[in-house]
């Protein structure tokens, strides 16, 4: 607006100086026809030059002479009146056809200026166009990544939850399996005491029975001792292997959380190293600029009020926008690092747990098996007791008895030799698979931390591209502006310039030629004076020598236009 209304000053002005420049030409023009008409007709008739500059009846007396005399036609005024009324027409068509001329010129210049600057107005709205679509196709992607992500994480934790059919059907299937094992010990029960009852109607195997049961009973103490030492060493080996490993699990946790620490603080004094390195950067590109406003309104002051005006505020805006940038790229980035921190949170309450159910499944197991010996023992010893007195009642058939309940007691112990090893191999089948899922899950999660800083370090790098991209295209904006603003500048001046010295030349002219109308009048009136024959000799001798003494005609500084 400042720079239209400038321009239309500048075009007022160069209008003004035009038509006065033609109306001193025009006004030159009929002083040089007049003065030359009034010189010709002093040659011609310097007789009678008095009667051209008196009343009007010297101007009939002089008619009626020069009829009389018959040296001039009768229409030589009239033909004189056609020829100047005809050099004012050709005058005038020579000013109207100048006028159209520059009219023309001055709306080509203008359209030229108007059309250069719609270009880089429509130069300027595509781009930001095209910045605006670029931000809202980023924007979407982030959106469908974001429910992307939310979508596996739901999946994710809905797999890990047990829902109630899954836990009806395990509970019903654990109630089959352990009617069905109920049924098989009562028929296994039922068949040993039917046995037993065979053994003990029989003496013979009563004897023999008695004295295999005495000494199954001394060979099975010393092996239950022997056996119970073994346990307590291999119990207590296991116990050692398995604390190491988790002593390296929880070792080797610490250390991978430990390193994870470190590779946040490093990831994010890097971030705020880069951070602080663009904000001095910035600071400094705002003090280049502050600089250079400052030295263009030291320049400008005067004339530019508005344009500088308009210049701070649209830096004010620029500095607004660049801050709220910041701070949606801060906030962003504390977005993250509160979600990372979470989801290390859940995960180690997560290790944790299942550490303790695994602990509290095996502690139940071994009371479980601890218990179900000691029932084992229970019965051992009462039936040990129930045989010796047995023996004390039936020492006949001790002998077979003791062959009878020896090989019994080989077979229920081969059973129940045979039931431990089977516990143990499912116990350890059992830890191998919690292992190997435990191990799967790991490998899992290192994966998944792994993809995590990989797609936070490719946000990060991109986040970098788009700020280094928005202040390069700042950067050429306020280039752009600069440039345009510089070369209005120069412009405006060239034409004020411009202005200045053709009003100048224009005034010089003009002074010269007021001189030089003002020195042909005296000489002309000295010519009247000297020509009239009322004029004394005194005053016609008096009126040439100050025509010889005048001075010079000035030439009021045009030497210095190039003209003369």
């Amino acid at each position: 607006m400042a720079g239209r209304s400038r321009e239309l000053v500048v075009q007022s002005c160069s209008s003004r100086c035009s038509r006065n420049s033609q109306a001193r030409r025009f006004s030159r023009c009929q002083g040089r026809r007049r003065a030359a008409t009034s010189q010709a007709s002093i040659q011609l008739f310097p007789w009678r030059s008095d009667q051209l500059s008196y009343s009007a009846a010297g101007q009939a007396s002089s008619m009626g002479s020069r009829a009389r005399s018959g040296h001039l036609a009768p229409d030589f005024m009239i033909l004189n009146r056609r020829k100047a009324e005809d050099q004012r027409r050709v005058f005038d068509e020579k000013c109207k056809s100048d006028a159209s001329v520059e009219r023309f010129a001055h709306w080509e210049h203008k359209t030229a200026g108007k059309i250069e600057r719609n270009t880089v107005t429509r130069k300027v709205e595509t781009m930001k166009q095209d910045m605006k679509e670029e931000l809202n196709e980023r924007r979407s992607k982030l959106a469908a990544l974001l429910a992307e992500e939310d979508a596996r994480y739901t999946a994710e934790l809905s797999s890990f939850e047990e829902t109630p059919e899954m836990r009806r059907d395990r509970l019903k299937a654990r109630a089959r399996e352990l009617m069905r094992r109920r049924e098989q010990e009562k028929r296994e029960f039922a068949v040993l005491m039917r046995e037993r009852q065979f053994r003990e109607s029989c003496d013979a195997f009563r004897e023999h029975d008695g004295e295999q049961l005495l000494h199954e009973c001394v060979v099975a103490r010393e092996r239950a001792l022997e056996e119970k030492e073994e346990n307590k060493q291999r119990q207590k080996e296991e116990n050692e292997m398995w604390h190491n490993k988790l002593l390296d699990l929880v070792r080797k946790s610490e250390e991978r959380e430990m390193n994870d620490k470190n590779r946040q603080m490093e990831l994010r004094s890097e971030m705020l190293h880069t951070l602080q390195e663009q904000i001095q950067e910035l600071q400094a590109r705002r003090d280049e600029d502050e600089r250079l406003k400052q030295e263009e309104a030291r320049l400008m002051r005067e004339r530019f009020e508005l344009d500088l005006a308009e210049a701070k505020r649209k830096e004010h805006e620029r500095a607004e926008m660049q801050a709220e940038k910041k701070l949606a790229v801060a906030r962003h980035n504390a977005l993250l690092r509160a979600e990372k921190d979470a989801e290390i949170r859940r995960q180690q309450e997560e290790d944790l747990k299942l550490l303790n159910a695994m602990l509290d499944k095996e502690r139940r197991a071994e009371e479980a098996e601890l218990q179900y010996k000691a029932q084992l023992r229970q019965q051992a010893r009462e039936y040990q007791a129930q045989l010796i007195e047995l023996m004390k009642k039936e020492a006949v058939d001790e002998a077979a008895s003791e062959a009878i309940r020896k090989a019994e007691q080989e077979k229920a112990w081969r059973k129940r030799e045979e039931v431990w090893e089977k516990e143990r191999a499912a116990r350890e089948k059992l830890m191998k698979e919690v292992l190997q899922t435990r191990r799967e899950q790991l490998q899992q999660r290192i994966e998944q931390n792994r993809r995590e800083r990989e797609f936070a370090m490719e946000e990060k790098e991109r986040m970098v591209r788009e700020v280094d991209d928005i202040e390069q295209q700042n950067a050429l904006q306020a280039e752009i502006r600069k440039r345009i603003a510089k070369e209005h500048q120069r412009d405006i001046l060239t034409q004020i310039e411009e202005a200045k010295n053709a009003m100048r030349r224009e005034m010089e002219i003009a002074a010269l030629e007021l001189e030089a109308s003002r020195r042909e009048e005296a000489a002309y009136q000295v010519c009247l004076f000297s020509c009239s024959p009322r004029t004394s000799r005194s005053t016609k001798a008096k009126l040439a020598k100050e025509m010889l003494v005048q001075k010079p005609l000035k030439n009021h500084g045009l030497k210095s236009t190039g003209l003369f």
